[in-house]
């Protein structure tokens, strides 16, 4: 027997469901997200039976939606991995030590922001600069005593405009993609929303720093972990050699797992160099379990007790379960009826643009999969834009601003677990995500003063020809 096609009421007391499952579960006790999405994917699952969906088809829907985290979970096992035995060979200890003394406390956060920006734009990878700066950046505001959720959400911002200007960036190519227009293109109309944000959030970022340094910080804590460091720890530019060449890989366009596994070989390499008594099973140990510090010093042992592949299981997990739901979700047909029901309303440019931000975020926020709240929405929006005289660059950028600028503050999304995973720091640093609070209503403040919005009609040349547009989208569909 067919599947009947989702119906909108249907899918409302669905999504209101999941909203309530997530929100009592999450806000109001305060739990992981695992099993609150395990349950939603229970409810959306059981809405599948009663369309007729067989349960094969409802399981193969779940598998596919896993099928487009894998990247992630082997890129987050290996950086996990990686970390271990950074802390081991002295890579994270002399990042740390350095930092210590050229960062200053009242610009530690702006400079947080610009650092990890600069290294996304050069690798195209939010998550890579996250992994290697970012990381060694969370190290040194622990010793500064600046709170690890603030320099989380400075980190994230950061990577995140880098990811997005960087012609690298698979999700930048992506959008692109799905709207047809040239990805040099997009990059330029994306500089008016994206700019003011970064700007908005340096100058919040520079309030906090001044306002938390004029108590003055805590030198006798930091001149510890300095002395400490130093003596403890081999301090030298060799245990640089690893993050330099993940580094240099990526702005090379090497694939994230070969540069993370040239990487790590060459972290296993200086170790015995730089940690002249560790033995091979002491790197495998720390590869697994991560490494523990033990130098007497009770901030030095919490800083550098971290990493292992054990230490990454928790947000592998999320992302399972998470794109099993998101693939479940998709597969009964609830996002495209809803996506669907919101045609009705989009004769003005203004409500086209917000029906787009609408529409990634709630895909972001219910699937927890930013390659969709991207993908859903171009396609099924994209006859609106031309409908009411807007290129496709503007298309183009609000994916990109509603989409996956918006995907970090999704706890149980790809980017959320990675975070909390990577940098160690619970939901908070949403807060402190700015750029990524602060777009949206810059794309709705030009959605409807008309703002930097380009008529279809005005800049033709820049739209891909049909034969690349069509080539285009068959790939983002692929994704």
């Amino acid at each position: 027997m067919e599947a009947k096609k989702a119906t909108l009421t249907g899918s409302l007391v669905v999504l209101c469901l999941i909203i309530a499952i997530l929100g009592i579960s999450i806000l109001h006790f305060g739990v992981a997200p695992h099993i609150p999405i395990v349950l939603a994917a229970i409810v959306v699952s059981l809405y599948g039976l009663k369309l007729k969906h067989d349960w094969k088809t409802l399981e193969q829907a779940m598998v596919k939606g896993i099928s487009y985290g894998i990247p992630a979970i082997l890129i987050l096992s290996l950086i996990g991995v990686l970390i271990g035995v950074w802390a081991l060979n002295g890579t994270v200890p002399t990042i740390t030590f350095y930092g210590l003394h050229v960062l200053s406390p009242s610009l530690f956060l702006v400079s947080a922001v610009i650092i990890t920006a600069v290294v996304a734009i050069m690798t195209g990878s939010s998550l890579s600069a996250m992994a290697t700066i970012g990381v060694s950046l969370m190290g040194v505001a622990y010793g500064m005593g600046i709170s690890p959720e603030m320099t989380a959400g400075a980190i994230v911002s950061g990577a995140i405009f880098g990811d997005k200007l960087s012609p690298l960036s698979d999700t930048t190519n992506l959008t692109a993609a799905t709207a047809k227009v040239d990805v040099f293109e997009h990059i330029r109309h994306m500089l008016w929303t994206t700019v003011p944000a970064l700007i908005i959030t340096l100058f919040i970022f520079g309030i906090i720093g001044v306002s938390n340094s004029q108590g003055g910080a805590d030198t006798s804590q930091v001149d510890e972990m300095i002395n400490t460091l130093q003596s403890e720890f081999m301090i030298s530019w060799v245990t640089l050699l690893s993050p330099l060449l993940i580094i240099g890989l990526a702005v090379r366009r090497v694939k994230p797992l070969p540069s993370l596994a040239m990487g790590l070989i060459v972290a296993v390499l200086t170790t015995f160099y730089t940690n002249p008594g560790a033995n091979f099973g002491d790197i495998m140990n720390a590869a697994h379990g991560g490494y523990t510090a033990e130098t007497g010093v009770e901030s030095i042992d919490s800083l550098l007790s971290l990493g292992g592949l054990e230490s990454m299981l928790f947000g592998v997990s999320l992302i399972i379960v998470a794109l099993a739901f998101g693939g479940v979700f998709r597969g009964v047909g609830i996002a495209h009826t809803l996506i669907d029901s919101l045609k009705g309303i989009l004769h003005k440019r203004g409500h086209v643009i917000s029906s787009t931000v609408v529409s990634c975020f709630g895909v972001n926020f219910i699937i927890g999969e930013q390659y969709l709240s991207i993908i859903l929405p171009g396609q099924m929006l994209e006859d609106s834009y031309r409908n009411t005289n807007l290129h496709p660059k503007n298309l183009s950028r609000t994916l990109e601003d509603a989409g996956s600028i918006l995907h970090p503050l999704i706890p149980w999304g790809v980017i959320g677990a990675f975070v909390m995973t990577t940098l160690d720091v619970g939901m908070g640093y949403i807060f402190f995500t700015f750029i990524s609070l602060v777009t949206p209503f810059i794309t709705l403040l030009y959605a409807y003063t008309g703002w930097t919005l380009t008529p279809l009609d005005q800049d033709k040349e820049s739209i891909v020809n049909a034969d690349e547009a069509d080539e285009a989208n068959s790939e983002s569909k692929a994704l």
